[in-house]
Order: C-alpha cells, then sequence, then structure tokens
C-alpha cells in the first residue's frame, strides 16, 4: 500500500457528499409536497435509502480510526490492533456491508418505479420491467445474506482468528467479486437507456433523462474502482472512500428525477409503442399532469395510477 488518506479528509469527504444527498433529497420532497401533496411510492423508497445512507455515514465515522489502525496493521505500517480492537472493527464492518446493500438496492427499486411512470404505457416495457424487478430482488437478498459469509460461515463472523485466516481473506475477496458482479449486472439491467427512442419528448429531456442514466453508471463504476481496490490494495483508507461516494453518489442519482432543470416538462410528450399512444401533459396552475391514457381505438382509460401524474414537476426555485 502507498500513502494513507488523511483521516480529517475522509471524513470531510464524507459528510460534504452527505450533506449534498440529504438536501437534494429535501428539495425532492418539497417539490412533491408542493406539487401533489403526497409522495408517490418512488419517493418512499428513495426516503429509506436517505435515512439509510446517513445512519451508515454515521457507523462509517465512528469506525474511521479503528479502519486506519487495521489498516496500517495490514500494510506493515502500524501496530497490531488488540483483540477487542478487532472484534469492534469487524462487528462495524458487517453493519456498514449491510447498510451498504440495503442502501444500493433502495435506489434501483427507486429508479424502478420512475421509470414505470415514464415507460409504463408500454406493454413491452412492463414485461421487461417485472423480469428485472424479480432479478433485482434475488440479487440483493444474495449480496445481503452472503455477508454473513464474510468470515468463513455465519458461527465464526465475530471470530477474530478465522476473520483473519489465509483462507477467509481469501473467500473475502471472491465474496467481494461476486457483489461487484451482481451490482453491475443489476445496474445495466435497470438502466433503460433503449426505452429513450421511443418516448415522444423534446431532444433536450431525452438528453436529461440520459445525463440522470449515465450518473447511475457512473455509480457503477465506483463499484467496479472500490472491488478493485478493496481486493489488490491501494493507499490506507482509499478503498473506504469509494465506500463513501458509492452510496452517496446513488442517493443523489435519485434524487434528481424530480427536478425540472434536469428533466422540463414537454408540452406533448408521448410513447408509442404496441398499440399505444402516449401520455399528454397538461399545464396546470400547480405545475405539470399527465392527462388521460388513451389506447389505439381511442377508448379513454379509466383510471391512472398516482406514480402516473406529476412526474416532472417545476423546479424549487418556482415553487414559491
Amino acid at each position: 500500500m502507498s500513502a494513507s488518506i488523511p483521516q480529517g479528509g475522509l471524513t470531510a469527504i464524507t459528510w460534504v457528499f452527505t450533506s449534498a444527498a440529504v438536501g437534494l433529497t429535501i428539495g425532492r420532497y418539497v417539490i412533491r409536497f408542493r406539487m401533489l401533496g403526497k409522495l408517490l411510492i418512488d419517493d418512499w423508497i428513495h426516503g429509506l435509502a436517505s435515512i439509510v445512507m446517513v445512519g451508515y455515514m454515521i457507523t462509517y465515522t465512528i469506525m474511521f480510526p479503528l479502519n486506519y489502525s487495521v489498516e496500517l496493521f495490514v500494510a506493515g505500517k502500524g501496530d497490531e490492533p488488540s483483540v477487542a480492537n478487532f472484534n469492534r472493527y469487524f462487528h462495524l464492518e458487517i453493519a456498514v456491508t449491510l447498510l451498504f446493500w440495503v442502501i444500493i438496492y433502495a435506489v434501483k427499486l427507486s429508479f424502478l418505479f420512475f421509470y414505470r411512470s415514464i415507460f409504463g404505457v408500454s406493454t413491452t416495457f412492463i414485461r421487461a420491467w417485472w423480469f428485472v424487478m424479480i432479478f433485482t430482488v434475488l440479487t440483493f437478498w444474495i449480496c445481503f445474506i452472503f455477508v454473513f459469509w464474510a468470515c468463513g460461515t455465519p458461527s465464526q463472523l465475530f471470530v477474530v482468528e478465522s476473520c483473519l485466516s489465509p483462507s477467509t481473506l481469501s473467500l473475502t475477496s471472491t465474496l467481494v467479486t461476486m457483489w461487484c458482479v451482481l451490482n453491475v449486472i443489476s445496474d445495466v439491467t435497470i438502466l433503460p437507456l433503449w426505452m429513450l427512442r421511443g418516448l415522444h419528448v423534446t431532444k433536450t429531456q431525452k438528453l436529461g433523462l440520459a445525463a440522470i442514466f449515465a450518473l447511475g453508471l457512473a455509480d457503477t463504476v465506483f463499484d467496479i474502482v472500490r472491488t478493485v481496490y478493496t481486493v489488490n490494495g491501494g493507499a490506507v483508507a482509499l478503498d473506504t472512500v469509494w465506500d463513501i461516494l458509492e452510496p452517496a453518489i446513488a442517493v443523489i442519482a435519485s434524487s434528481l428525477p424530480t427536478y425540472r432543470g434536469l428533466v422540463s416538462p414537454p408540452k406533448k410528450p408521448s410513447y408509442n409503442h404496441t398499440g399505444y399512444t402516449g401520455n399528454t401533459l397538461n399545464k396546470t396552475s400547480q405545475g405539470v399532469s399527465l392527462s388521460t391514457l388513451k389506447t389505439a381505438r381511442g377508448e379513454r382509460l379509466n383510471s391512472r395510477s398516482a406514480s402516473e401524474e406529476n412526474i416532472f414537476v417545476t423546479s424549487p426555485r418556482d415553487v414559491v
């Protein structure tokens, strides 16, 4: 391992990005409440991710001194921590790993329900959506449950000798790699870039949606980099930087679709696919809401889901 990243710098990075994520989340809810007077399902799931993220960052901040102590010892630059400190370190490490997967997959689910509200008029998309939803839930449970095998078996989870054995360290590298592969595959399946071609909105709006998708891909890159540094090593605490950035950026990305600055409401967008005409957006005194969906025969649908209304709303500066 090379030079250490200062603990003060790591703490600053942690809370700068956490504050940004929390601030954007608050803005998201202010917009939704003023425009709709209620929260949609993707808002509730995003809220779960945000709350867990704050707990994750607090736990990691508490863990920083132990993290440096253990990593400096592994790098041959520090004294061996006491058994009590090792034991506390492993308890905190398991806790933050479990919280990490809850955050990442809550963000995935929030995006899935947001995409459904945009592309839900396509029967082909709905079939694909259910496939991706099932796959996402399965990969979450695989990642979450296998955390308990980090020291070999669940019964040895907090046994210091077992957690530090060469066989366990090799197993940990395998688990980290497996988690990365599952996470990346689920990220790629969730991002519906192929649906943008059929979405009848302006080019600027498509670019806005594409930018949000690209931020999701950037978080995927973070996961790959984090895995590489975790498995192969690097500067002391550099892997922790990626542990901090990935969930924070994920929550930030999940906050952005609500802001009109990135995705402005069109006058008459629609999505045509398999016999459906699209949604017509009508301006109201409160913002923009979706009008009635029509089938190919021109029949009026009898009901609309809440998630199909007011998807694109005004920015905070317009809500006064």
